[in-house]
């Protein structure tokens, strides 16, 4: 029998619609947080919808492990992101200038992961896909996983290495390596899946990955705080910022991650997050030592890896104007007197030249000092590249987007290095992002 449609659906039905209207009038902080907005509103509708069709979901009747999945997500997440601090393969930009926000920001994003891909695959096996999947049954003997756990480890120690090459296997290295744990020590397994003939879950949990790769990409795209890719061979044709083919390595992260779960779950006594396994083993209660322990690790971790992701890979904060130190500090003053109260502001009424002419007029500045202000405003703009790189293009000369579009990349990265002073080097992928953005610019005035 179907179930009314729960408050928590409406909620966050109206918030994602809120969300999208804030975020292009600007409005914060939806403007900021957008992408922690959308991905909580969409896993509050999924979770009614569920409920709605089978009476049945995570949020309200399996509510505990909801919430605990919600620091485990953070954790397994980290685990990537400390990955990436070799990898380099993504970088952050426009992020919040202040410590406290922007690690919240971490928390309560990274926390969006599993329920939001464990949502996912609910739902669609609450409406039946794959509910009739079967193939051959495949055993694997106790040397096949063991061979599986080599392969695993191999995959996550070469990926470590050799980064340029390997960055990939590390999106499917822990399925490899925990899975014959999960198998060996019965908890949910999806060995035991194939063993039985039924990849039903390994299927959802694919088709899960892509629907989210899918809105991941999609929202990160509109958001002001948001990643750039720098994955080796693949940049120049994206969908969003994403590579076409790194949308592939969605799918293998959903299994993996799920496979991670239920290696976490073990150590609980087999319960986990699905109908099937929420309610087993429930006289087993987890210590309370265990359960302080645990959160430790857990902060503890979180801490080291956001000042690392502070450190490696946040490479630009929201631009602010008062931050805009090529504009005297006496104009920065008289902008927001005049309507401008942001640099998207100055951007934005500066586009026709009656209007550049008008606001030159107002503050009693020549025209081309504004011009130069306004170059600097565009290029501190491109792809986030933020006024902390700005000052290291100065450096080298450059000061607008078309002079910056003249650059070759290479010669860009040993010119950037000969200024940088004993300073961590800038990743040649991002200076090709910025050469090629502007370009792209460049050819759109032709």
């Amino acid at each position: 029998m179907k179930k009314t449609f729960p408050i928590q659906g409406i909620i966050g039905i109206a918030l994602l619609l809120l969300s999208e209207i804030f975020l292009f009038k600007k409005v914060e902080p939806f403007y900021s947080w957008f992408y922690c907005f959308a991905w909580w509103s969409y896993i509050l509708t999924i979770d009614a919808v569920i409920y709605r069709l089978k009476g049945n979901s995570l949020i309200l009747n399996r509510t505990k492990e909801f919430f605990l999945m919600i620091p485990w997500s953070l954790f397994i997440w980290l685990i990537f992101e400390a990955a990436n601090l070799f990898l380099e393969n993504w970088y952050y930009t426009y992020l919040p200038h202040f410590k406290m926000e922007r690690w919240l920001g971490y928390a309560i994003a990274y926390g969006t992961v599993l329920p939001g891909m464990f949502e996912t695959t609910e739902l669609l096996e609450t409406l039946g896909l794959f509910k009739n999947a079967s193939v051959k049954k495949t055993i694997i003997s106790s040397e096949g996983h063991s061979m599986l756990m080599l392969l695993g480890t191999l995959c996550l120690v070469s990926s470590a290495l050799i980064p340029e090459y390997c960055f990939p296997l590390v999106w499917v290295g822990f399925i490899l390596l925990l899975e014959p744990f999960n198998y060996r020590f019965r908890g949910e397994s999806l060995l035991k899946d194939l063993e039985e003939g039924k990849p039903k879950k390994i299927y959802l949990l694919l088709i899960a990955g892509l629907i989210c790769g899918f809105l991941w990409e999609f929202w990160n795209f509109w958001a002001q705080s948001k990643w750039v890719y720098t994955v080796p061979f693949f940049e120049e044709r994206k969908g969003f910022e994403m590579p076409f083919l790194g949308f592939l390595g969605f799918p293998p992260f959903t299994v993996q991650a799920y496979v991670m779960y239920n290696f976490i779950s073990l150590f609980r006594s087999g319960r986990g997050w699905e109908e099937s396994t929420y309610r087993l083993n429930l006289a087993r209660r987890t210590r309370p030592l265990t359960m302080i322990l645990t959160a430790i690790l857990i902060g503890s971790f979180s801490i080291l890896i956001f000042r690392a992701i502070d450190l490696k890979t946040v490479d630009s904060y929201y631009p602010r104007l008062k931050d805009a130190y090529w504009i005297e500090s006496q104009y920065r003053m008289e902008l927001p007197k005049v309507g401008i109260a942001n640099l998207d502001d100055l951007l934005s009424k500066t586009r026709e030249k009656n209007e550049m002419d008008e606001l030159a007029l107002r503050l009693l500045i020549p025209k081309e000092l504004l011009i130069q202000w306004v170059e600097k405003t565009q290029l501190v703009q491109l792809k986030g590249l933020g006024i902390e790189n700005l000052r290291i293009l100065e450096g080298v000369g450059i000061h607008s987007i078309s002079t910056l579009a003249t650059e070759d990349p290479r010669k860009l990265y040993k010119k950037i290095g000969q200024v940088l002073h004993g300073r961590p080097p800038l990743r040649k992928a991002k200076i090709r992002i910025w050469v090629r953005e502007a370009k792209k610019i460049v050819r759109s005035y032709e």
